[in-house]
């Protein structure tokens, strides 16, 4: 069964930039003005019920009711960034333009004082849903969730190697003499890669308990409490009891201290989270108060973390790190077999054998995915349901239940911008620079705090979804590039499904008239004028086909993108662009690899692109080279 489909992406942040937009276009405006203050009254309301589609269901019809009209919300605000955006245009047009201005708002007056309307309605519709269910939680995460110390697997498949080192760097000299603290080794890796199950191996192996003095473990979770944090480590080590809840922190970090003292002391973190609310500064000190009474603890003391985020191993100054990486299909088999047979493989059906490679490879590396599945078809035989869990689909939903949290744990504006990259095809090289000037062009990126320019903000978004593992990187030809990986492109899709889509090559589809950003074919975009109405889009990404090759851009179909912010045609094979280029009032970023010299003298009108420096000449193909110029510099160039 399909999985049913997410929340639409959050709007509030956007809502008191527009309102402040408004009030600075009205200049006695009293549309303007009543649409600026509509933004403002909704956005409290709005903040609320887009943390409320997040947290754990609470059953009945608030899921499918709630979404529909964060939906209704997000049409209403984009409409209001088209008007705004058509509004400051004219006021750029010039001084004979602005002087006019008041007669050019009594056109767009009653689209205003419709949209405040709208947003008033919408408003009023959320008090519904804000009664329905006015003490429920706003959280995003189980409170629930706890692991423990107990072995949970009998062996972890495909991971011999990196238990090994593990165990070797807890075990082995290291060169902690100097540290204040305890050294860290942090396992990095997706959600369902096994982290916990590679923790509870090596905190129970041989090893390890014959070179501690004393172990610990915790699941961190969402705990992030020093008293909290501190009064469990001394439970786990038998420490603590029942008078203990009534201790100040003090307190308990000096018991701490005492339990530890000329010990060999070895501590498990299982399932560290950054704390979204606060600094990365505020983190640290955290964790540098809750682990300071280990000061204490003999040579030779260390924390096993495990996490999703690099950013947490920053944060506790690991000193080593290892990335989990997904398993290979192999070692999915024998996990698949292991599970759903219970190891009896000696009379393996072929015809299962068949069945069983299939699904390894469809579950993306995934052990967490592979081990449901196996659970699904344990102790059965039926070639049926072996062929029945071969649906990508079934895959798919199970990885996502393991992700999820990941998404659901980033800040509203990082959901975002992670989520667009999902138009991108899977193998894609993400530009740094290229990505956030896309995200600045739609409007993304927040406007920035004093003294921080805008562009320096979007980096900080990427840098912030690198360090949370949502991007990986690498390293060819000493240049470096980002990419993302499987699970993360199946993420991105899942929470995109509603804004973005990617139309691959003779797949033929209806287009939802909620997406806003598209990837298409050449050889597909003739095709889109009966799909979709086009005027909706927000981004066009036009990719070179397999099958055959357009040079141009057929002219009348341009037109028809009256609200595109994003139009980049660099891998494509689109070497001329036609004059109707100039009707795109709202194109903020253009990019091309292959253009000819001569450009459409109507690209000069194009007014974002002028005050906006993102026209960008880009080159894919070994040996090219990035250009980027200003509508301004193109003219010198060129000539008008």
């Amino acid at each position: 069964m399909p999985a049913p489909p997410p929340a639409p992406w959050s709007v509030s942040q956007d809502l008191a930039a527009l309102a402040g937009r408004a009030r600075s276009l009205s200049r006695g405006d009293a549309g303007l003005a009543g649409l600026a203050a509509a933004l403002l009254r909704i956005q409290p309301v709005a903040r609320e019920l887009e943390r409320r589609a997040w947290a754990p269901p609470g059953g009945g019809a608030e899921g499918p009711a709630l979404h529909a009209w964060l939906a209704e919300l997000g049409a209403a605000v984009a409409d209001a960034e088209d008007l705004l955006d058509d509004l400051h245009r004219r006021r750029l047009a010039g001084p004979a333009v602005s002087s006019c201005l008041g007669a050019a708002l009594r056109g767009p007056g009653g689209k205003l004082r419709r949209l405040a309307e709208r947003l008033d309605c919408v408003r009023g519709d959320s008090e519904r849903l804000r009664l329905d269910r006015r003490a429920a939680g706003c959280g995003v995460r189980s409170p629930n969730r706890v692991t423990g110390a107990v072995l949970a697997e009998r062996r972890v498949f495909g991971r011999d190697q990196v238990f090994d080192d593990v165990v070797g760097r807890l075990v082995g000299d290291g060169e902690e003499i100097c540290r204040p603290v305890a050294p860290v080794v942090a396992v990095v890796g997706h959600g369902g890669m096994g982290k916990t199950v590679l923790a509870q191996c090596v905190y129970n192996d041989a090893r390890i308990q014959e070179y501690f003095d004393l172990r610990a473990w915790i699941c961190v979770w969402d705990r992030l409490d020093e008293a909290e944090l501190t009064r469990e480590i001394l439970q786990s080590t038998g420490g603590a009891d029942d008078s203990f809840y009534d201790d100040s922190l003090e307190v308990l970090q000096e018991k701490l201290g005492e339990m530890v003292a000329s010990k060999t002391f070895f501590l498990v973190l299982d399932d560290v989270w950054n704390d979204e609310g606060k600094t990365e500064l505020e983190n640290r000190a955290v964790w540098n108060k809750v682990l300071a009474p280990l000061s204490s603890a003999a040579v030779g003391s260390k924390i096993l973390v495990t996490t999703r985020m690099k950013l947490v191993a920053e944060v506790l100054n690991a000193a080593y790190v290892i990335t989990l990486d997904g398993l290979k299909v192999a070692d999915c088999l024998l996990l698949l077999k292991e599970t759903a047979l219970s190891g009896e493989t000696m009379d393996f059906p072929p015809e299962l054998l068949e069945f069983g490679g299939a699904i390894a490879a469809k579950v993306k590396g995934s052990p967490l995915a592979t081990k449901v599945i196996g659970e699904m078809l344990r102790n059965t035989r039926s070639t049926r349901k072996w062929r029945a869990m071969m649906d990508t689909e079934i895959c798919d939903n199970i990885i996502i239940s393991s992700l999820q949290l990941s998404y659901q744990h980033l800040p509203g504006h990082l959901q975002r911008c992670f989520a667009y990259c999902s138009i991108f095809p899977t193998t894609w090289r993400f530009n740094r620079h290229k990505l956030v000037k896309m995200w600045i062009a739609l409007g993304f990126v927040q406007p920035p705090i004093e003294g921080k320019m805008l562009e320096d903000l979007g980096y900080k978004y990427f840098d912030d979804l690198l360090s949370r593992s949502f991007f990986g990187s690498a390293n060819k030809d000493h240049q470096t590039y980002y990419f993302l990986d499987d699970l993360m492109h199946i993420l991105a899709q899942r929470f995109s499904a509603r804004d973005c889509m990617k139309i691959n090559e003779d797949i033929p589809v209806v287009i939802p008239p909620t997406v806003r950003h598209l990837s298409v074919s050449t050889d597909y975009l003739p095709q889109l004028k009966g799909k979709y109405r086009l005027g909706r889009l927000r981004t066009l990404l036009v990719l070179r086909s397999s099958s055959l090759s357009s040079s141009h851009f057929p002219s009348k179909l341009l037109a028809k993108f009256k609200n595109l912010r994003v139009l980049d045609l660099s891998e494509s094979d689109i070497a001329e662009l036609p004059e109707t280029i100039g009707q795109l009032v709202h194109l903020h970023y253009l990019a091309f690899c292959s253009m000819t010299n001569k450009l459409p003298k109507s690209i000069y009108r194009l007014q974002y692109l002028e005050v906006l420096p993102v026209l960008l000449f880009h080159d894919n193909h070994p040996g090219g080279a990035c250009k980027f110029a200003t509508v301004k510099s193109l003219k010198t160039c060129y000539g008008n």
